[in-house]
């Protein structure tokens, strides 16, 4: 049940990234083409901003489930799979405590900008600024998520989650590396590791 409602609200999260995304890139093409013809959409620049906060961080919450944000482990991927464990804990819990600041301080800064308008739409700027502190908290969650799954199997060497994602998709998908299953070696049919 609880699997199932997280696969929702996961699915949800992803759709509304993506129209957010799409409404973005459409929004801006369709100012361009209509400047050209003088006939400029005036909300177009104040709505692309709004959705531009949430798509970010929105996006960034899909990323960290999905175990495509950045990272470097050139290193920590020569470790032993318990010291690789080790160190994925230890980034997910620096990564939760920068995220707890930005959710607290997110939040005084969307208050702070509660006052000031948009120039074209009749709503609070506050609504950009509240994107910080509620995509902190998701990515809160997210993160937590991934230290219980980690703790709860540190004994499973094979375990990696940088290869557990909510829905079934390849480690090609996820820039994973099979560096340390194979040895370095390519896999069959030729494909490099």
């Amino acid at each position: 049940m609880a699997q199932n409602i997280y696969r929702i609200y996961c699915r949800i999260e992803e759709i509304i990234t993506g129209f957010g995304f799409a409404a973005i890139v459409a929004l801006t093409f369709m100012n361009a083409v209509l400047r050209v013809f003088g006939r400029p959409i005036i909300f177009a620049d104040d709505v692309s901003l709004l959705l531009f906060g949430w798509v970010a961080f929105l996006g960034a919450d899909v990323a960290l489930r999905y175990s495509r944000l950045v990272g470097m482990d050139i290193l920590v991927s020569k470790f032993a799979p318990k010291a690789q464990k080790f160190f994925q804990i230890a980034v997910y819990v620096i990564m939760t405590t920068a995220l707890a600041l930005f959710a607290v301080k997110g939040y005084e800064l969307a208050l702070g900008n509660w006052r000031r308008q948009f120039n074209t739409l009749p709503i609070s700027y506050g609504w950009v600024s509240l994107s910080l502190p509620v995509c902190s908290v998701l990515m809160i969650f997210t993160a937590l998520i991934k230290i219980v799954k980690v703790v709860s199997r540190f004994g499973d060497d094979s375990y990696n989650v940088r290869k557990d994602n909510p829905d079934i998709v390849g480690e090609e998908y996820t820039g994973v590396s099979d560096s340390m299953e194979t040895g370095g070696m390519p896999r069959k049919g030729g494909e490099p590791s």
